[in-house]
């Protein structure tokens, strides 16, 4: 009966021993895929994050290049629109003093503060807009 009981416990031995080491390799497997996946996983967030920083480098020279586009723009209609107010100012400015034989004085707003005192009160020779004869375009033509 001794005999018996160490052969059972040495098939039971042998039997844990077995399944044990199927386990150790069964874990060993799965560590080597996770070790596997992990490296790929963070040469891919690696990769991502070189794009993005690339896209946040393009995006700023984009947007860098973007403003100063705007900013030409709007200095150019900016200047545009102030030649205009100009001639409009000349125009006014003709219209009183030669066909209604009043006294022209220039707006009072500060709107149109970038009108230089010379120019809006004299007339002066820089300000080519609404007479007829800078224009060439006569009544009597």
């Amino acid at each position: 009966m001794y005999l018996k009981q160490m052969k059972g416990l040495k098939q039971k031995y042998q039997k844990d021993n077995q399944r044990l080491r199927d386990e150790s390799e069964l874990f060993k497997q799965q560590q080597t895929e996770a070790k596997s996946l992990n490296t790929s996983y963070t040469k891919d967030y690696k990769l991502f994050t070189n794009e993005f920083i690339k896209l946040q480098k393009r995006f700023e020279r984009f947007e860098k290049a973007d403003d100063k586009r705007i900013k030409e723009i709007w200095s150019m209609n900016d200047q545009e629109a102030r030649n205009l107010v100009e001639k409009i100012m000349h125009a006014d400015k003709v219209i009183h003093l030669q066909q209604l034989s009043i006294k022209w004085e220039p707006p009072r707003d500060p709107f149109f503060s970038f009108l230089s005192e010379s120019n809006a009160v004299a007339g002066d020779s820089s300000f080519k807009g609404a007479d007829s004869a800078t224009q060439g375009n006569s009544l009597m033509n």
